[in-house]
């Protein structure tokens, strides 16, 4: 058997086992009760917004606000600007540019990035 077709026929072996193993779960998910439906998804959209590139820096932001004790500095290195903003300025905000999340300045500085607006 040529190397193609027994990769084809592997993938296409595959394909089906993934698709048969996502019909159980989905058959278990709706026999279960209303509160777990709701929980799991919301897990797995938030998981989701984590990979996708415009909602990753949105979606992990609580995850460093929990990291770091507080709010976080926010920062970017959008048209190589490498800039971060503080907590508490008129400019905090987390958009999709944002790229990075520092718990203080020391680490901003240590990592190239200066703030915006100067002061």
């Amino acid at each position: 058997m040529h190397e193609p077709a027994a990769f084809l026929g592997w993938y296409l072996a595959l394909l089906a086992l993934a698709y048969i193993l996502g019909l159980i779960l989905l058959a278990l998910i709706g026999l279960s009760p209303a509160w777990l439906r709701a929980l799991v998804t919301a897990v797995l959209m938030y998981v989701i917004a984590l990979a996708t590139p415009l909602t990753s820096a949105m979606a992990s932001f609580p995850i460093h606000v929990i990291r770091c004790g507080g709010l976080p500095l926010v920062a970017t290195n959008f048209a190589a600007g490498y800039t971060y903003r503080m907590p508490g300025s008129d400019f905090y905000v987390v958009t999709p540019l944002d790229s990075r999340f520092f718990c203080t300045e020391d680490e901003a500085h240590a990592a190239r990035y200066h703030l915006w607006p100067e002061p």
